[in-house]
């Protein structure tokens, strides 16, 4: 996939053999996978014969007892899945911890390098010449932040993984299938990935119907707990409220730094944050949808769309964590290399965002909650950026036939149409 190095330049090897021992080193120093200990205390509840959300619950309120928990100090983590999940952690606990943690981990990985791959199928030669260099970078610093989720063992990863990986079979082949079982099974587990739906749907046609139905089939697996297990399905929901009420865990999303702002102001969070949401969502999503048509006449082609895209689709979910903008590292850098060079030279481009990223970073490293103020609104104008670019320089590639004749993204048409001349030519 798109992790093929150049021959010519042994640095790039060099670059991730260094990735690798600096993980090493890193591990070392911290323990990862915090948040599969969460699992894991969640298989000892049931084990126990406990209810995981009761214990999630007395974990929190232990947590809090005596106030707030001192600044720059981790909230607790505490199982906050839906019921649907329980049966799979049960079966997990007759398995070998050891034989299990491989599996995971290896899963992990793959997923991870699976996310950077697909990152670097969007840029161009050229750029991709540069972006080589930036690709085993890109671990430490989801959303171009510096943040060690990559060590978390958050399954969000794995998802988003595969997630990715069935994108790039639906825009290579025209064939969603796999992308629409990837978004059903991540929602049973965390029902905001509904919202990635947008991707097949924005990029190619006839995929409306396809993706209602998985909507619509989430809604219902989520839903449907509440009367196939009530009590758990109301334990689940009290623990999750208690993450917001206690820790104040919404995420960089404008609606997370919203609630945010209303709790800090001593204001109920909700229902003034799905009303925000809404105010912001709805007018993103129509304005993808816009950015869509122009897509499909033809306007720029899916190596200019697809990373404003995945953008806008992350955008859409209303609690975005590192884990959400981790898969998105490439392409919103490479959003800002392409919006930096319409103005500036490669060498003067180089110099400014080097600038910039060391500056953003070195405020964003001395508290967890200055980073999530930084990250909403950097992702925000990335996207405003990259959206610009696409309507005052993507329609300098025009292709309105191409893209009107087939449902299929423009650059896939246009190279079967050069297979099919080259086997003229050979016959």
């Amino acid at each position: 996939m798109g992790l093929r190095l150049s021959r010519n330049d042994p640095f790039v090897l060099v670059l991730w053999g260094l990735v690798f021992v600096a993980l090493l080193v890193w591990i070392g120093l911290q323990a990862p996978g915090w948040d599969v200990t969460v699992c894991r205390n969640a298989i000892r509840s049931l084990q126990s014969g406990h209810d995981p959300y009761v214990d999630a619950i007395r974990i929190q309120k232990l947590a809090y007892s005596n106030g707030p928990i001192p600044p720059n100090t981790d909230p607790p983590f505490s199982y906050v899945y839906p019921p649907i999940t329980l049966p799979i952690l049960s079966l997990l606990g007759h398995l070998s911890v050891n034989f299990t943690g491989f599996i995971y981990w290896s899963m992990y990985a793959t997923a991870i390098l699976t996310q950077i791959s697909v990152g670097l199928l969007l840029p161009n030669i050229r750029e991709k010449r540069i972006f080589q260099y930036l690709a085993p970078v890109i671990i430490f610093f989801p959303g171009l932040l510096a943040d060690g989720t990559v060590l978390s063992g958050n399954v969000a990863h794995i998802f988003y993984g595969a997630i990715l990986l069935a994108a790039v079979i639906g825009w290579r082949r025209n064939v969603w299938r796999w992308f629409y079982v990837a978004i059903l099974i991540a929602s049973c587990v965390k029902p905001p990935f509904l919202t990635l739906l947008a991707i097949p749907v924005l990029s190619s046609r006839k995929q409306w119907l396809p993706a209602t139905l998985t909507t619509l089939g989430g809604f219902v697996l989520f839903i449907g707990q509440l009367w196939l297990c009530p009590l758990l399905f109301r334990n689940y929901l009290e623990a999750v409220r208690l993450m917001f009420s206690l820790s104040h865990d919404f995420g960089c999303s404008p609606e997370g730094i919203f609630s945010q702002w209303l709790v800090a102001h001593h204001l109920p969070y909700y229902p003034g944050n799905l009303l925000f949401y809404l105010a912001y969502a709805l007018p993103l999503a129509g304005f993808l949808f816009y950015l869509s048509r122009r897509y499909f006449a033809g306007a720029f082609m899916l190596k200019q769309w697809a990373p404003v895209l995945l953008v806008g689709a992350v955008l859409l979910n209303p609690r975005i964590i590192e884990y959400d903008v981790a898969p998105i590292a490439l392409p919103l850098a490479l959003i800002v290399w392409r919006v930096t060079t319409y103005f500036l030279t490669t060498k003067q481009a180089g110099i400014a965002l080097s600038f910039l990223f060391a500056v953003a970073n070195a405020f964003a490293l001395t508290s967890w909650s200055l980073r999530k103020i930084i990250d909403c609104p950097l992702l925000v104008i990335i996207f405003l950026a990259g959206s610009w670019h696409l309507l005052y320089d993507g329609r300098r590639i025009v292709r309105p036939a191409l893209a009107a004749k087939t449902g299929l993204p423009g650059e896939v048409q246009l190279q079967a149409q050069i297979l099919r001349l080259r086997r003229r030519m050979t016959n």
